[in-house]
């Protein structure tokens, strides 16, 4: 296992979801973290630096700017926002971004750099949402940078984000009936980052598709009903009906549809982190009541 001493991680994208859960377990650990920020006055930024992070303002596109903010760092996580984002990022932009924070690190000699992209990139050719992820990962390797890849699955905590539409007390999706979604829980991704970066002979050089539990459609609808205490309909939405409305959407659900999902490993998963969360359990330690708060959402009864 790595000793920690006074070893720093620079963590990209800070104060978003991935980051933001990365940041936070490996200062539990003890590692010492730079946020890297586009946000450094944010409410997260504020919290990160409390909880002993050091904040590092990141100007996109800037070499400059992350050769500074990675000198003498031991290691990096690197994460790029995507199309889906809530500020969508152009295809191109995502690829150039994590090829430079790669080959900033590796000029910089940083040791470990734990790059997060997605389950299913390998076959992602012709998916705008997920082959920039595909894309980074052959550049990794042209490159010979020391990485480990992390690809994890769908958020549970997309459950509990207004754009995901539970408030209107349906789950209405595209996803097929009989396609299992895979789910993981942002602090898993943390965890998993965690474990990484302190065993790096186990997983330096190794691509890891990340898990914490699957179910279709009307098997998650039940899951909400039961821990939400009212009636939570599955409702099927027709693809076509998504792509008038984002079609980079559109064409990433027809991928998970066509493949029969993201095709993770997920007793794989439980056996290198036994603690990962279930869907259930995110539900019932604080992911129903973050439902149950969204704006418009039906109370029981």
């Amino acid at each position: 296992m790595e000793h920690i001493g006074n070893k720093v991680i620079l963590v990209t994208g800070a104060t978003g979801r991935q980051g933001g859960a990365v940041a936070a377990r490996l200062l539990v650990d003890g590692w010492r973290v730079r946020a890297l920020t586009r946000s450094p006055d944010s409410p997260r930024a504020r919290e990160l630096a409390a909880e002993g992070a050091r904040l590092v303002p990141d100007r996109p596109g800037d070499r400059a700017a992350l050769e500074t903010a990675m000198a003498g760092v031991h290691g990096v996580f690197s994460v790029q926002a995507g199309i889906l984002g809530a500020e969508p990022v152009p295809y191109d932009a995502e690829i150039a971004r994590g090829r430079l924070i790669a080959d900033v690190a590796l000029s910089a000699g940083v040791a470990h750099l734990v790059f997060s992209s997605v389950a299913g990139a390998p076959r992602s050719a012709g998916v705008r949402a997920f082959e920039p992820k595909l894309r980074i990962e052959e550049h990794l390797r042209r490159i010979g940078a020391p990485a480990t890849i992390l690809r994890p699955v769908s958020f549970m905590e997309n459950y509990a984000d207004p754009a995901f539409g539970l408030g209107t007390g349906a789950l209405a999706t595209p996803l097929a009936a009989g396609v299992p979604e895979q789910l993981i829980a942002l602090a898993d991704i943390g965890a998993f980052a965690a474990l990484a970066f302190g065993d790096p002979e186990r997983h330096l050089g190794q691509a890891v598709d990340i898990a914490g539990d699957e179910a279709a459609p009307p098997e998650i609808a039940r899951a909400l009903s039961d821990a939400l205490g009212r009636d939570v309909p599955y409702v099927p939405i027709p693809v076509e009906a998504v792509r008038a409305q984002n079609p980079a959407f559109a064409e990433a659900v027809e991928f998970l549809n066509r493949s029969g999902g993201y095709g993770a490993d997920v007793a794989r998963t439980r056996e290198l982190h036994p603690d990962v969360s279930t869907f259930e359990r995110w539900l019932a330690t604080g992911g129903a009541a973050r439902i149950a708060a969204l704006p418009g959402a039906r109370s029981a009864g």
